[in-house]
């Protein structure tokens, strides 16, 4: 549904720090799936301070940030927002790692003008592995 350019044209990340790979299903103001494939070159899965092949917690969250402000966007129609993040509730039940397919599901939150949280869950096939809450701000460009 949606590719590497038409997320691009919507967030302001880029390699290595775009976390989406694409998404794949929306429903305005229902739902959002977006995928990213954790690989056995990505930058993030190496490193002495790592667990070797776990894909980082903090990674996950910023992949769902990301997966909720396309959603946001596709449903204002806007793709030029600023967002700022505010508080985040987030729940892990299971580590991600080299090979897994992550999916993120974007779940209808409350969305105004000026701001709004989204409910994301990931998931590892039909595993559930994390439970966020995002809430955010919006300015106008």
């Amino acid at each position: 549904m949606l590719g590497l350019k038409e997320m691009q044209e919507i967030l302001p990340q880029r390699y290595p720090f775009l976390l989406i790979d694409k998404v794949v299903d929306y429903e305005k103001d229902k739902s959002l799936i977006a995928i990213k494939n954790i690989t056995g070159n990505e930058w993030t899965t190496k490193g002495s301070d790592q667990r070797e092949g776990a894909f980082p917690e903090v990674l996950m969250v910023e992949a769902a940030a990301q997966a909720a402000i396309i959603f946001h966007s596709l449903n204002s129609g806007q793709k030029d927002n600023i967002y700022f993040l505010g508080k985040i509730e987030v729940e892990f039940l299971d580590q991600a790692n080299v090979g897994d397919q992550l999916i993120v599901k974007v779940l209808s939150g409350k969305s105004m003008g000026s701001g709004g949280y989204s409910s994301i869950e990931i998931f590892i096939g039909q595993k559930s592995i994390s439970n966020i809450q995002i809430f955010y701000g919006v300015k106008k460009a």
